[in-house]
């Protein structure tokens, strides 16, 4: 009765009525660790998508050399490692690489025409000049070689022959900044479609390919009609009408032959509208070198647009890259 007084135990303890308790320190540090993950999750998701949409170059086509310096270009066939865009399609790609194996990107020929033509001291005061099918699949070469030399000056018309003639290449001549040159890009062009088809592209918001180029392929068949008698070859033009597709097709006549013991027509096409209208664009710059003022020089680059679908980047066959001085005389010959 006298010892110390009885302690009674401690009530059952409900787990429902338990509160844990967490210092706001504790809060903000987890806050603080959720946004870090997230932040480079989202970072993760940004390198991915500019890979894809940025059309990254994974070949390292920087460290593509040219084969001489003295050339300053390479005919290597480097169509496969040229391909910049993961979302290039693999059947235009490998058909490009089968019919026209030293064709490269545009990306890959503005950098080695620039880089071959800076030595000759084109640049800053170099006009660029477009002889190119009026198409509209046909403009982003000239967006590519204006981002290097600025507005570009335009002298083709259907099937990218120069219809402007010597006047349009006179008055070109007059625009070139003081102490400048000109640079002329021209050719025909040819589609090759996600299925590898030649002769055909997917146009933007169509449905399926259609033809391209349809001015060269309608002028192929005004060649066939006239060789196997079923038409009269076209007199020259009196009207302004239809004048540029008659000039086409009678251009094209001397490369029938060609043509009919192609293995693929669509193929040899562009080529043979190619040599065509090179030798026309020699025949104007021959007549009008002379409008080019000073020491001014002229860069001719000739070749086939190979136009492609969505996604995959457009090409370019050389054919013919040189310069000559504003007298006409050859100073170089870059592509061999």
């Amino acid at each position: 009765m006298f010892g110390e007084p009885a302690v009674s135990p401690p009530p059952p303890i409900n787990p429902q009525d338990v509160v844990l308790e967490i210092s706001p320190e504790i809060v903000q540090l987890f806050f603080l660790v959720f946004c870090a993950w997230g932040m480079v999750i989202l970072f993760e998701i940004d390198v991915i998508r500019r890979k894809i949409v940025g059309n990254f170059n994974f070949g390292e086509l920087g460290s593509v050399q040219p084969v001489s310096e003295e050339s300053g270009w390479s005919n290597s066939s480097t169509v496969k490692s040229e391909a910049t865009s993961t979302l290039a399609n693999p059947v235009t790609v490998e058909k490009i690489s089968a019919v026209y194996p030293k064709a490269v990107t545009n990306e890959v020929l503005v950098s080695r025409v620039s880089s071959a033509l800076e030595k000759y001291g084109f640049g800053e005061k170099t006009l660029f000049t477009s002889s190119l099918c009026c198409d509209e699949v046909n403009r982003q070469l000239e967006i590519d070689f204006s981002k290097v030399y600025g507005q570009h000056f335009s002298m083709g018309g259907l099937a990218g022959f120069a219809f402007g003639g010597v006047t349009s290449f006179g008055a070109m001549a007059h625009h070139i900044p003081t102490g400048g040159d000109c640079v002329i890009v021209y050719g025909p062009h040819v589609g090759i479609d996600s299925d590898g088809m030649v002769g055909k592209v997917n146009r933007r918001g169509r449905k399926g390919s259609g033809t391209c180029c349809g001015s060269a392929v309608a002028a192929c068949g005004y060649v066939k009609a006239v060789r196997e008698g079923k038409q009269e070859a076209s007199p020259p033009c009196t009207s302004a009408l239809d004048a540029q597709q008659t000039f086409v097709g009678n251009m094209l006549l001397p490369f029938g032959k060609r043509l009919e013991d192609a293995d693929n027509a669509m193929v040899e096409l562009p080529l043979s509208l190619f040599e065509a209208q090179n030798a026309l664009m020699q025949q104007i710059v021959a007549a009008g070198c002379g409008e080019v003022g000073g020491d001014g020089k002229i860069a001719l680059l000739g070749g086939v647009q190979i136009n492609t679908p969505e996604g995959t980047p457009d090409y370019f066959l050389p054919l013919n890259f040189e310069v000559r001085d504003n007298k006409g005389r050859l100073i170089q010959q870059l592509l061999w």
